[in-house]
């Protein structure tokens, strides 16, 4: 497991988010919330997709809200963007009536699909327990902080894994808490042992390194110690 340090976002770190704004931002157009969150996430993802080709199919789960997908459709051909789009829709509807809590971070659901659609993306209904192709379809699956928000934790990143070509690795970020959170309020958080108990069937690739739940590295103002954990699991080449 690979978890979050601050002392790593280093000015070189931030050039290279800077440069990831600028494609989101002319393939997407002008957007009002920011284009970029997680950074730190966003980068472990990023190195995660070197050594793709630029015709190996990708697929991203839980993409609501977040503008990867455009950065990846400028140099991948094959990018299938998904999330629980009847949920996100009923859920942004509620936001925009005052009936659940607004967000200044999260894009509308119209403005987001707006979005993808002008980066030449057409947005998927995927439930991450039940991916809907065969087995062997993609050569990276990214999950950016959507694990922790699905119950069946361990039948998600099964199907991850199962739809993996031979070589392809899965990318998954989540957060971790020194004991962990049961699911309840749509989310839970995982910790260290669980982890390492969640992803023992699996090959990790990832570069490994011991959680430091130091405040300097809590994430979201929680009041309490939450770190994000970086997974890369890599399916046999044969």
């Amino acid at each position: 497991m690979n978890y979050f340090r601050r002392s790593e976002i280093t000015p070189a770190e931030l050039e290279r988010l800077a440069a990831y704004d600028r494609v989101v931002a002319a393939a997407i157009g002008a957007a009002t919330p920011p284009v970029r969150m997680r950074d730190w996430e966003l980068s472990r993802v990023l190195d995660g997709m070197e050594g793709a080709g630029p015709d190996e199919p990708i697929l991203e789960l839980g993409s609501f809200n977040t503008y990867l997908g455009a950065f990846l459709k400028t140099r991948f051909s094959e990018v299938t963007v998904s999330d629980r789009l009847g949920q996100r829709r009923l859920k942004s509807l509620w936001r925009s009536l005052g009936l659940a809590p607004a967000k200044p971070h999260e894009a509308s659901y119209g403005g987001w699909m707006r979005s993808m659609r002008r980066a030449g993306l057409s947005p998927r209904d995927i439930d991450g327990t039940d991916i809907p192709f065969p087995d062997r379809s993609f050569s990276r699956v990214i999950a950016l902080s959507v694990i922790e928000h699905i119950p069946a934790v361990e039948r998600a990143i099964a199907e991850i894994y199962r739809v993996l070509r031979p070589g392809g690795r899965g990318l998954v970020t989540m957060d971790c808490a020194p004991e962990p959170k049961p699911y309840g309020e749509g989310v839970r958080y995982f910790s260290p042992v669980e982890l390492e108990g969640l992803f023992a069937p699996y090959r990790v690739t990832s570069a490994r390194n011991a959680p430091d739940f130091s405040r300097e590295n809590w994430c979201y103002n929680r009041n309490r110690p939450i770190v994000p954990a970086f997974i890369e699991i890599t399916r046999a080449a044969t």
